[in-house]
């Protein structure tokens, strides 16, 4: 994907100190210290290491969030949104790249092609992106849809639908066998309403339903029931209530 160029005269928006501006179109927006925008901002580079509040949308090439930063309306990005900090998006988000190392909630939609978490985010609306990497904790409540989706437990997590080719939930550095059963095994979970996928690989995993081609069911998952074409296997130290052939 190309990248846009600086174009000569627009200019930059810079607050580091406390400030307030409208909305308009820059090369790079850099705020730190506290900013509030109002209004929308088309930009190159969007970077906050301070505290920010847009009262608009922000469409930006690249988007950095160090610091503290809520947009009221949507949020699009060609490359990357890396946030560090902490974000509020009250409307859709649109990315190409979603790399989340702090805390960020999104009350729209998210839609794109990357999803990497190593932090904590809630997405209110549906998140549709075609690899997620999800080793932090999260909340969705809606549909987690990708290609492809690897989970790695660090905490309670929670989805209410999860839908791809290709699902992995495991629970990394976990011990085995005996004294795990005695090592709060759940302290670290995924519960969701229903996963659905091609090849379902789950670990402490709580679920109403699981669906699948190919389906295994680790240790510490409770399931209602499980629904497979082509094979099924079940781990000793988990709990279905019920499988079907379908």
């Amino acid at each position: 994907m190309e990248r846009e160029v600086f174009v000569k005269g627009r200019g930059d928006l810079v607050i580091s100190g406390s400030g307030s501006t409208g909305g308009g179109e820059y090369n790079a927006v850099r705020i730190s210290g506290s900013g509030r925008v109002n209004g929308d901002i088309k930009c190159i580079d969007f970077i906050c290491s301070g505290s920010s509040k847009v009262e608009g949308s922000i469409h930006s090439e690249k988007i950095v969030i160090n610091g503290s930063t809520k947009v009221v309306g949507d949020v699009r990005s060609k490359e990357v949104i890396k946030v560090n900090g902490s974000s509020v998006f009250e409307g859709n988000v649109y990315h190409r790249k979603f790399k989340i190392n702090g805390s960020s909630r999104v009350i729209g939609d998210t839609t794109g092609e990357h999803l990497y978490l190593n932090g904590i985010v809630k997405m209110e609306g549906d998140c549709e992106v075609e690899y997620a990497k999800l080793d932090g904790s999260f909340k969705i409540e809606g549909l987690l849809s990708a290609d492809k989706i690897e989970v790695e437990l660090n905490g309670r997590s929670y989805a209410k639908e999860i839908g791809g080719e290709k699902i992995t939930v495991q629970k990394i550095g976990s011990l085995s066998g005996f004294l795990d059963r005695f090592l709060k095994p759940l302290a670290k979970e995924l519960t969701a309403e229903m996963v659905e996928g091609d090849a379902i690989e789950l670990e402490y995993t709580k679920a109403k339903v699981v669906r699948g081609n190919k389906v295994k069911i680790g240790p510490g998952c409770i399931i209602d029931l499980v629904e497979y074409k082509e094979d099924v296997s079940i781990h000793a130290d988990a709990q279905v209530k019920e499988k079907r052939k379908v």
